[in-house]
């Protein structure tokens, strides 16, 4: 049918951009998961190569370890940041900058080997995956209102795609090229693809004169979080235990299997197992929380699995091995997709989910980044892999203490 001349005037005027609820629905999720391929790549390829980075600077092992708590603290602290910026100059140019900052990190680690590149890199890739990753959830929110759960799951398993293939080929690009640093800066090449093709999608959206306001969120303002929403501190501490295991097994999964005697190629590809086996469950397990009436008991039982193949890690390394790692890991994405469905099932807006997810997501990784350090001072201190996995079990059983407030019909402002 035809409009009225002056309704579609109305529609034209101030020369807005389309909205995105218009956009096809398959345009949203290439464009989210392209980002999302690359926001565990900077985290995941620097474990595969640890012997290599020791060897050539002498480091010890907390100070390996601060190469994986550098970028989570940033994804921490800059969490607050994320929609102030979003508001100043539009969702489609912050994620545009997060792009262009890990396409700088990542090729500025050509020159690893000069003291204090890698911390440099470390800092720019967690800006980075900051400021793309805190908008998730918002624009799922708003833009797939009724596939939550399996858009959430599509972004975790394409997220976890990438840690995979960085933990599995990084070995052997350095084998192939002669060099670790340059196999570290190959990953800059599908950051500047996913840039391009973010710009060609989003770069009208940019362009328009309401874009800066028009799709971002408000600003988030540290006093209106949710501090005092019961719901909100359970899931933020559920979130908050799972990235402490999951960031620390990052980087030390690997390692603690070449102390082992495994090699770094195959301990490489055991790492990329762990964050492969990611994928499914991203994939499932949001969306089959969405159909289960008791789905509290899913997340207890999948916690519990973590906590289990943890132990089974710490104390019997040798006993089917690639089974525990593959459970391990798939348990583990299972937990996160979870919780990261319930940052935008929660709220009751797009606005209420930016607060939400930056209440989340700032205490979590501010905290969750000193896992990985508190980890290599343990080896420092005791050189006791069975202790460094038993107090990630630890931690992941502790999860079970949150899951009682997570309940269908939750609301937080």
């Amino acid at each position: 049918r035809s409009i009225p001349r002056g309704h579609g005037h109305r529609l034209r005027e101030h020369n807005q951009p389309v909205p995105a609820a218009a956009r096809p629905r398959w345009v949203v999720l290439l464009s989210l998961s392209l980002v999302a391929l690359n926001l565990r790549m900077a985290l995941s390829s620097v474990p595969a190569v640890v012997a290599d980075i020791q060897a050539s600077t002498g480091w010890s092992d907390a100070q390996i370890g601060l190469l994986t708590t550098i970028p989570v603290l940033c994804m921490g602290a800059f969490a607050l940041v994320v929609p102030r910026m979003a508001r100043r100059i539009g969702r489609a140019a912050t994620v545009a900058v997060a792009l262009g900052l890990l396409v700088v990190a990542m090729t500025a680690r050509l020159a690893s080997e000069t003291p204090g590149v890698l911390p440099l890199t470390a800092f720019l890739a967690g800006v980075g995956i900051a400021l793309a990753a805190g908008l998730v959830p918002g624009v799922v929110r708003e833009q797939l209102p009724d596939s939550v759960g399996a858009a959430t799951g599509l972004w975790t398993a394409t997220m976890m795609i990438g840690a995979a293939l960085g933990g599995a080929l990084t070995v052997p690009l350095a084998a192939a090229l002669g060099s670790w640093p340059a196999a570290l800066a190959v990953w800059a090449v599908p950051a500047a693809l996913a840039l391009v093709v973010w710009l060609l999608v989003e770069g009208r959206r940019a362009s328009g004169p309401a874009a800066s306001t028009h799709d971002a969120p408000s600003p988030v303002r540290i006093a209106e979080l949710p501090w005092r929403s019961r719901p909100a501190w359970s899931l933020t501490a559920y979130l908050l235990l799972n990235s402490i295991v999951f960031y620390t097994a990052l980087a030390w999964l690997a390692p603690s299997y070449v102390d082992r005697g495994w090699s770094q190629e195959d301990a490489g590809f055991l790492l990329g197992l762990f964050t492969a086996s990611q994928v499914l469950a991203a994939l499932l397990m949001p969306a089959l929380a969405d159909r289960m009436a008791a789905r509290r008991a899913l997340y207890a039982a999948t916690v519990l699995v973590v906590a289990a193949s943890l132990v089974a890690i710490a104390w019997f390394p040798d006993v089917l091995t690639i089974v525990v790692v593959i459970v391990f890991g798939a348990a583990l994405g299972g937990v996160f997709a979870m919780g990261l469905a319930l940052l935008s099932e929660f709220a009751s807006d797009a606005a209420g989910s930016a607060r939400l997810t930056a209440m989340a997501f700032a205490v979590t990784y501010l905290l969750a980044a000193f896992g990985p350090l508190a980890a290599g001072v343990l080896l420092d201190a005791f050189d006791s892999w069975p202790l460094v996995f038993a107090l990630m079990a630890a931690a992941a059983a502790l999860q079970l203490l949150t899951i009682p407030a997570l309940r269908r019909g939750v609301r937080i402002d």
